[in-house]
């Protein structure tokens, strides 16, 4: 499973980069000091002298999974979770010395935050609801063989506590060059360095069943399919090799992995300043290959096995926007992003019958699903903002974004899945003298429900999961000309 926290962006790529994003959502023609991200080509139009900027955005987001398997408990059951980055951190800085322009940023260009379930996954649970449906299996073998039927699953309840917390963050740190050409054309070469970390951290406990009293009653689920296990193994050791795997797979496992890993993004660049009224921004951001290694503590699922290898990619992407000044104190602006999900490699990979990864002949790499399975389409989102001058040194803004990704039902899951979105937002600008600038924004976002119809593995039994998340952000950033 993964924990991709994504904010605003692809699949997995962040383009929520500085506070004045969260005031417009388009950035892409602008060529203020946040450019170094969106339009590295556009820092040409800066006056010479040294650029700084910084801003950080808070990020509250809420996860609703509901899930309709049967044999839960109160099914259909909804699980929810929180994700937050309370600090997320963007800083640029620019020197414009005549037509060269020397750039650098830090910013978090994938996840950022972590999200926290702390009553656990469906996932977790429909392995222990399911338990008397393996039990009538055993009880049916039983009776064809000796036309008495045990009864092993007259089973009438289970309890549980569950718990998962997953982090993921992909630091960025880029560096980049800008040179005009003339008053017209200028462009950019860069590249971004890219840190990868994802943490997760669960468990499940205190597993009881509430078995026939004539086999003691309420008690552990471990202690009980043992019981079971010890009476079939005699005459079936399959069936009773497969009660003992399962008893010691519910015996309160515990997860604390980590994985790691880096790669590097190629970054080109261009700008039109066709007139003083119309500005065009393109950026384009080559694929980024990312292997992540596995480590843990603990790793009682055989989820994360110490050094395999498994692959996190940052998408290749291209950006364009047109930025238009009808009059002095309006700004208009559209922007798009294209996401080219296909080629990428998002961490998912193939597993066998019980679950566990499958690792290619090297035996340290996982086998990775091909993205054509689970993505018919590369993503890509729209925008438009507009920004009202009221003074000279004080403006007003706001924009809207909508969202498409391409993935197909394969693709979605307890924790990684896709949801279309519709992004509104606004916010201030204040100018203080001709040296600085703060940017203060808001941004909803608004998630068009998802749901896909999957079988349980161990039951084949059909269920519908439904996916839901809201999503705030609130941002605030100085803009420092020297």
């Amino acid at each position: 499973m993964s924990t991709t926290l994504i904010f605003g962006g692809g699949l997995v790529t962040n383009t929520n980069q500085s506070a004045a994003w969260a005031r417009t959502l388009t950035r892409q023609a602008a060529y203020g000091i946040d450019a170094v991200y969106f339009n590295p080509a556009g820092l040409g139009l800066l006056d010479n002298g040294l650029h700084v900027s910084l801003s950080s955005q808070s990020i509250f987001q809420t996860r609703q999974i509901t899930n309709s398997y049967p044999l839960i408990a109160g099914a259909p059951k909804t699980y929810e979770g929180t994700a937050k980055a309370p600090v997320f951190p963007s800083a640029y800085a620019v020197l414009k010395l005549g037509k060269l322009a020397i750039s650098a940023g830090f910013n978090i260009i994938g996840g950022g935050g972590s999200a926290e379930f702390a009553e656990g996954l469906p996932v977790f649970e429909r392995q222990v609801s399911s338990v008397p449906a393996l039990l009538s299996g055993v009880d049916n073998a039983v009776e064809a063989l000796t036309t008495n039927n045990p009864g092993f699953s007259n089973i009438t309840g289970y309890s549980m506590d569950a718990y998962f917390n997953g982090s993921s963050v992909y630091y960025g740190i880029q560096a980049g060059l800008t040179y005009s050409i003339n008053k017209m054309i200028s462009v950019a070469v860069g590249a971004r360095y890219v840190s990868v970390k994802n943490s997760y951290q669960g468990n499940l406990s205190n597993i009881t069943l509430d078995a026939p009293v004539i086999y003691g009653g309420t008690q552990s689920a471990t202690q009980y399919l043992t019981l079971v296990g010890d009476q079939i193994n005699p005459f079936d050791a399959n069936t009773g090799a497969l009660l003992y795997g399962t008893a010691a797979s519910l015996n309160d496992p515990e997860l604390d992995a980590t994985q790691t890993g880096s790669g590097i993004t190629p970054i080109i660049g261009l700008n039109l300043h066709l007139t003083d009224m119309i500005n065009v921004g393109l950026k384009y951001e080559h694929h980024t290959t990312i292997e992540l290694t596995n480590d843990n503590t603990v790793d009682d699922v055989n989820m994360y096995p110490k050094g395999a290898k498994s692959r996190a990619d940052l998408p290749g992407m291209v950006s364009g926007g047109v930025q238009v000044k009808p009059v002095k104190k309006l700004t208009g602006s559209l922007g798009f992003n294209y996401y080219m999900d296909r080629p990428a490699y998002y961490g998912k990979y193939e597993t066998d019958a019980d679950g566990d990864p499958v690792l290619d002949e090297d035996g340290i790499s996982y086998v990775q699903i091909n993205n054509e399975t689970t993505i018919d389409n590369n993503a890509f989102d729209v925008s438009v903002s507009l920004e009202y001058m009221l003074k000279d040194n004080i403006g007003v803004s706001g924009g809207y974004s909508m969202g498409n990704n391409g993935v197909n039902d394969n693709y979605q899951s307890d924790l990684s899945h896709a949801l279309k979105t519709s992004t509104v937002a606004g916010g201030v600008y204040i100018g203080i003298g001709n040296k600085i600038g703060l940017n203060a924004g808001v941004v909803y976002v608004i998630y068009q429900e998802g749901s896909v119809t999957k079988a349980d593995g161990m039951t084949g039994i059909n269920y519908t999961e439904t996916y839901m998340k809201n999503t705030m952000i609130f941002a605030v950033g100085i803009d420092i000309n020297l």
